[in-house]
């Protein structure tokens, strides 16, 4: 009898299912403690670091960095006194070392620095960690900003994973290097570990939380977020975003079990992230953030993050010149080069975006339908056997296609670059022809406006570097609605392997490729000469095909240019730019920006000084030349 009470008894904790009852329990991947911090908020705090100077400019506490624009850290920790800061000079050799730190499992480095991004190919700082006689580089911020297309000057988050270190002593050493760079400053540096028991976490407007599911016994689940996006879910392990600040309760339902963690998410204000958008009906530019025409009204888009309440814009050749419009319209009123800022606030603080010489009025420039954060995503698309989309195929597909909006003012186009990711050929001789299509009533290639030809051996590709080759037209083309650039006879020859860069992107995301599909003749193995033009909606992406288009129309081409020498292409004559030949001059400052594009004599007077490489073309002839200005 004693043994059949206890089986039933047993049978009653598992529920007539026979599994155990269920309970719930749950944390995230943002519940950390945090075992180490320094914040530099007073000479005590700061002085169990070790600092090294080579320069009368050395490290100091202040409230906000030296550098024009900087804001206080207190516009991430309202908390903050002070933060590490080090003042550019010359021929700088930095460090700034943290004492031996026990790293335990779990770990991750966080900290916060302000740099200014167009200086810091003057100037930057490695991060270290040291264990005994061996130092490993964690971070080089010069390749950081590279790699992340930093461009703004800000309070930046970083975060190292350490779980290789548990176990181990390490320091922490930040080494700047640098020739009049511009001010740095450091601050919220911490190391914390992953504890499953935090009874609350904190985090910023806008962040995530990574939900994990701890229960056991559990078959379904039903969770309730206060202040999240989304408010409920039932997946094991959800992700949240909480975009107002506030303290948020938790609640988690498994198999009818519930358990509320009352103010788990603790959600903090924060000054905002000023960003600046440029105008959608502006052009993109391999060399600019935007392309407009002169005289004619453009709208500039506000998206910053962290709940701005009010916007300061402030514009260089414009019509206004400032705005407090989240959203400005402007005018540009004289051609030329330009740059803008926004500052962005609320309550808690400002912070600007400062964008050098991004926008080109008038004249001419090269356009493309890929932003400068895409730039480095640009490849090949490679079909297997099948070949290359945007090149050698055996699909069926003779003809590719990349569509662009109608220009704000009549504009003409005298020449195409095309950017090439493989130029592999054995049937040299083939004819790659380039035409300017206008679009017809169904959106889709209709008329030919203008047409070249180059052989496929005259393409061109560099391992090394991105290079164009270049079409151009007997007589420019003049365009004043949607076109196309389309791009065919790639040869498919045994040996043949052609494809063009192209910038891919998800799915429902922009796209402006097409290609022209040719009908099947029956057979299964051959197609017939007619086909038909198709967008390429199931896998959105744009070729690196890019017309050269003028603003300043005229009925005339211009004048050819008399050669004084075979091998040169321009003269430089004081800050002036004299063309001796080249069909187009780039401009570029030591970070590789393109800030200034011209086809015809050009000044450099508009330029700050510095160094800058002029670099002009003619066919596949190209001229580079150093500028100290």
């Amino acid at each position: 009898m004693r043994k059949s009470l206890l089986l039933l008894s047993a049978l009653a904790w598992m529920g007539i299912t026979g599994h155990a009852q269920a309970v719930a329990n749950f944390s995230c991947d943002e519940a950390t403690v945090a075992y180490y911090e320094q914040g530099w908020d007073s000479q005590e705090e700061a002085a169990t670091w070790t600092y090294e100077s080579t320069s009368s400019e050395t490290w100091q506490l202040r409230a906000t960095p030296t550098t024009y624009g900087a804001v206080p850290f207190t516009t991430v920790d309202s908390e903050s006194q002070y933060s590490l800061t080090l003042k550019y000079g010359s021929n700088q050799h930095e460090t700034a070392t943290s004492p031996a730190i026990d790293i335990r499992p779990g770990s991750t480095l966080e900290f916060y620095c302000f740099a200014n991004a167009g200086y810091l190919i003057y100037g930057a700082w490695k991060l270290y960690a040291i264990e005994g006689e061996n130092q490993t580089l964690l971070i080089d911020q010069f390749l950081w900003a590279q790699d992340n297309a930093y461009d703004g000057q800000r309070w930046v988050k970083f975060e190292v994973d350490l779980a290789q270190y548990a176990g181990k002593s390490l320091q922490f050493s930040f080494v700047y290097e640098g020739d009049y760079g511009e001010d740095e400053a450091l601050d919220g540096f911490r190391i914390v570990q992953v504890d499953d028991n935090a009874t609350s976490i904190t985090i910023n407007e806008g962040e995530q939380v990574h939900f994990k599911d701890l229960s056991t016994g559990a078959t379904n689940w039903a969770w309730t977020f206060a202040g999240g996006e989304p408010a409920t879910s039932t997946e094991q392990n959800p992700v949240v975003t909480y975009n107002k600040a506030g303290t948020y309760d938790v609640t988690l339902t498994v198999d009818g079990i519930t358990i509320t963690r009352e103010g788990y998410v603790i959600v903090k204000g924060q000054a905002p992230e000023a960003k600046i958008g440029m105008p959608d009906e502006a052009y993109l530019s391999p060399f600019r953030a935007a392309f407009v025409p002169v005289d004619v009204p453009v709208q500039f888009r506000d998206l910053s993050t962290g709940r701005p309440t009010s916007w300061a814009w402030e514009f260089t050749g414009t019509d206004p010149l400032t705005s407090t419009d989240q959203h400005p319209t402007v005018t540009y009123t004289t051609p030329g080069t330009y740059s803008l800022m926004l500052t962005a606030s609320n309550d808690l603080g400002s912070d600007q975006d400062v964008m050098l010489y991004a926008v080109q009025a008038g004249g001419a420039q090269y356009i493309w339908n890929i932003a400068p954060e895409e730039n480095s995503d640009l490849a090949a698309i490679e079909m297997g056997w099948y070949g290359n989309y945007g090149g050698t195929n055996w699909l069926g597909m003779p003809e590719f296609a990349e569509h662009f909006q109608a220009p704000l003012a009549p504009a003409q186009i005298d020449s195409v670059a095309v950017y090439f990711a493989k130029t592999t050929c054995v049937t040299t001789d083939a004819d790659i022809t380039v035409k300017i299509v206008a679009a017809d009533e169904q959106g889709m290639p209709g008329e030919v406006l203008a047409e070249s030809a180059i052989k496929a051996s005259e393409l061109k590709y560099d391992d090394q570097n991105v290079v164009e080759t270049i079409w151009h037209f007997d007589q420019p083309v003049k365009v004043d609605g949607e076109f196309f650039v389309t791009i065919g006879g790639f040869p498919n020859n045994d040996g043949d392997d052609i494809a063009m860069l192209v910038h891919r992107r998800g799915e429902g995301e922009k796209c402006t490729s097409w290609q022209f599909v040719l009908d099947d003749d029956g057979t299964g193995y051959g197609y017939l000469e007619t086909g038909q033009w198709y967008e390429n909606v199931d896998d959105p992406m744009s070729f690196a095909i890019s017309p050269i288009l003028d603003y300043e129309v005229s009925g005339t081409t211009a004048l050819p240019v008399t050669l004084r020498d075979a091998d040169q292409l321009v003269n430089l004559n004081g800050d002036q730019i004299e063309f001796m030949g080249a069909e187009v001059v780039n401009v570029y400052d030591l970070n590789g920006r393109c800030v200034l594009t011209a086809r015809t004599t050009t000044g450099l007077s508009g330029l700050p000084s510095g160094a800058y490489i002029v670099r002009a073309q003619a066919g596949d002839r190209v001229q580079t030349l150093k500028v100290i200005k």
